[in-house]
């Protein structure tokens, strides 16, 4: 029996739309769909952590770009070799360059975190020529740097106060504006306003002398990347040659001059001195013991 022209045209041109949508369906699933990574056997931890972070849903090819080659040669080895980690030849699939994440990071969208005019990633990226992946890539898909990411190059930064074991962060804002962190000086370094954030009850610096170091840094005297405790007084100032000074030799400086309490001074001194509760009872002692 003869076949007709006609649905011979048509069956081939059938054939050529289905080869055609085959193709274009396969190379979609190769280039944008993340379960074709998952296929590798290397790739499965990665793609359960990718698809646990905030990053679920971006495309692998998003941030991971070879070109034809590389990833034939990747498919090869893969699929031929069946290592065991990623060979050395091909581990430059896993680096992503800062550009892919300025792509993101440095567009004002609603979606991602804009971080281009930020403290903490101008002092690092621009001035320090950092890359994002030496802060964000220390573990696989997990973003968000850990004490010990910063420490790889802030190893003399290890903070001694038992009491502040947590992130770098809570101290060191990296999101401050930049022109907040000291008129467009790039600097996280912690403020008393950052201090504050947690130590709100600390405002009095010392009641005798009334307002001594009111506007001080609280570095001045605590410095947890050097020692557990404050500096000691002595690192600043001599002990003065008066006559009360010399009365109380021997006692400490801060069993006089109590660091961050309110209240009266005299209470102070009635730790000590309680036979003088009624020795001019409205007065400071201070007004006339100096």
């Amino acid at each position: 029996m003869r076949i007709n022209a006609f649905v011979l045209l048509a069956l081939v041109a059938l054939s050529g739309a289905l080869l055609g949508y085959s193709a274009v369906s396969s190379f979609h699933y190769v280039e944008d769909d993340p379960r074709f990574c998952k296929t590798c056997h290397l790739m499965e931890e990665a793609w359960i952590k990718w698809n646990e972070s905030p990053h679920k849903g971006i495309n692998c090819h998003e941030c991971h770009r070879n070109d034809v080659s590389s990833n034939m040669r990747l498919l090869v080895t893969y699929f031929t070799s069946r290592p065991e980690e990623v060979p050395e030849e091909i581990a430059e699939h896993v680096n992503v360059p800062n550009e892919r994440c300025e792509h993101c990071h440095f567009t004002k969208s609603p979606k991602w975190p804009y971080i281009a005019a930020t403290a903490g990633h101008e002092l690092h990226l621009s001035k320090d020529n950092i890359r994002c992946l030496d802060c964000h890539g220390g573990r696989i898909h997990k973003f968000v740097p850990s004490d010990e990411e910063c420490l790889e190059c802030h190893s003399d930064k290890i903070v001694k106060v038992p009491q502040m074991q947590f992130h770098c962060t809570q101290c060191h804002d990296f999101l401050v504006d930049v022109t907040f962190a000291g008129g467009g000086v790039v600097n996280i370094r912690p403020t008393n306003l950052d201090c504050m954030k947690c130590h709100a009850g600390k405002t009095t610096i010392l009641r005798l002398p009334m307002d001594a170091h009111a506007n001080s840094d609280c570095s001045n005297c605590h410095q947890p990347h050097v020692d557990s405790d404050p500096l000691t007084c002595n690192v600043c100032h001599e002990k003065p040659g008066t006559i009360i000074h010399q009365n109380h030799n021997g006692l400490k400086c801060t069993d006089c001059h109590i660091p961050h309490t309110t209240g009266s001074i005299r209470q102070d001194c009635m730790r000590c001195h309680a036979d003088k509760a009624n020795h001019n009872p409205e007065l400071e002692c201070n007004v006339c013991h100096r």
